[in-house]
């Protein structure tokens, strides 16, 4: 079985959506019938990882639309493929050019609704079969697209080796002044079109935090375009001295940031499924997450950790109390090893299976 994966970004990706290409396409040349995964990457923003045996990575590709283009109609050529994967809805119109009707993969909000390119929206009706990243991405879009055939959810993977409880770093507590401070943590990026992170929410909670907890910080990790409204904002709510903006965060330095944290909260709107969650629970750090997002589906509806109502400012304060008055000694939870990547390897295989078996 031979298979081309279309997507963003995968190895020397940055994100959630990267590192589901990456575990993707380990599961995919990890099947016992695969004989090669050719990756097309529209994106390579950093130095790759070892691509996995089996899979040829296009580097090509990366050099533009024009270079993305070229390395489809190359790879059609030396073709033939028993799968096409299509990475992301806005590569819908560039998987048409394999000839071959793909396999989606939704993420989240990008599906959630129409697209905003009709022929995209045509082609949803074209696909082999689609896999979301949540239950609640996969209603979403089959309620909009009315797409009718194959759907299958495959959550995230977390490799909780790569993460672990670790000794809080000095220099990472002297660069941000948290001596002695009750730390919460949200990262992402922080953009405009990303408001639906939960920033904003967690902000407006913090001036009665802080009436009762005068030691919390709240850290903000990540980089965009949206910091200065954020400063301003936290500046306006009297909370400025409260709030930390860390900056770009490299992946080698994730753990190390999760280990600082106290509570890692995201009371998000928009997120399809919030892998930033299953990151903190690997380092042993409590979270509180939305009801009305995939979220919701990263703690297993609560299992692994409170849902709360973005909507509501003093309900995400009393989560956050409770979670700081708990103390406990962090932990791994049990109900992590849900999202192992052993388990998400086999979720994979049984999928191609349902789909090579129907073809």
């Amino acid at each position: 079985m031979r298979i081309l994966h279309l997507g963003t970004d995968s190895f020397g990706g940055y994100g959630g959506i990267a590192l589901f290409n990456r575990e993707f396409i380990s599961a995919l040349v990890a099947h016992p019938a695969c004989e090669e995964v050719v990756v097309l990457p529209r994106l390579i923003p950093r130095q790759p990882e070892a691509v996995p045996y089996k899979a040829t990575f296009v580097t090509g590709a990366a050099r533009g639309r024009l270079a993305y283009v070229r390395a489809i109609r190359e790879a059609v050529r030396h073709g033939p493929f028993d799968l096409v994967v299509c990475g992301h809805v806005n590569l819908l119109p560039l998987a048409r050019l394999t000839g071959q009707s793909p396999l989606l993969i939704t993420h989240g909000i990008d599906a959630w609704k129409r697209l905003r390119d009709p022929i995209s929206n045509y082609l949803v009706h074209k696909i082999r079969g689609v896999i979301s990243v949540s239950d609640l991405t996969r209603e979403r879009f089959i309620a909009w697209s009315h797409f009718s055939g194959p759907a299958f959810v495959l959550p995230n993977a977390v490799r909780v080796k790569n993460y672990g409880v670790r000794p809080r770093r000095q220099d990472l507590i002297s660069r941000w002044s948290l001596e002695g401070k009750r730390v919460l943590l949200t990262l992402g990026r922080i953009v405009g079109t990303e408001r639906y992170k939960g920033f904003d929410e967690v902000l407006d909670a913090m001036p009665a935090l802080l009436r009762t907890r005068p030691e919390v910080v709240y850290v903000i990790a990540g980089s965009g375009s949206d910091i200065p409204r954020l400063k301003q904002r936290a500046n306006d709510l009297g909370v400025a001295d409260s709030v930390r903006f860390t900056g770009f965060i490299a992946e080698d330095e994730k753990p190390d940031l999760y280990n600082l944290a106290d509570v890692y909260v995201m009371p998000s709107r928009g997120e399809g499924f919030g892998f930033v969650f299953l990151e903190a629970m690997a380092c042993g750090v409590p979270v509180i997450a939305s009801c009305l997002d995939g979220g919701r589906e990263a703690v297993r509806l609560g299992a692994l950790g409170p849902l709360v109502d973005p909507t509501n400012p003093a309900e995400i304060r009393v989560a956050i109390e409770d979670a700081l008055a708990a103390g406990a000694l962090r932990t791994i939870p049990d109900g992590l090893e849900f999202f192992s990547y052993e388990n998400f390897e086999r979720r994979t295989h049984a999928i191609i299976d349902a789909l090579t078996t129907t073809a």
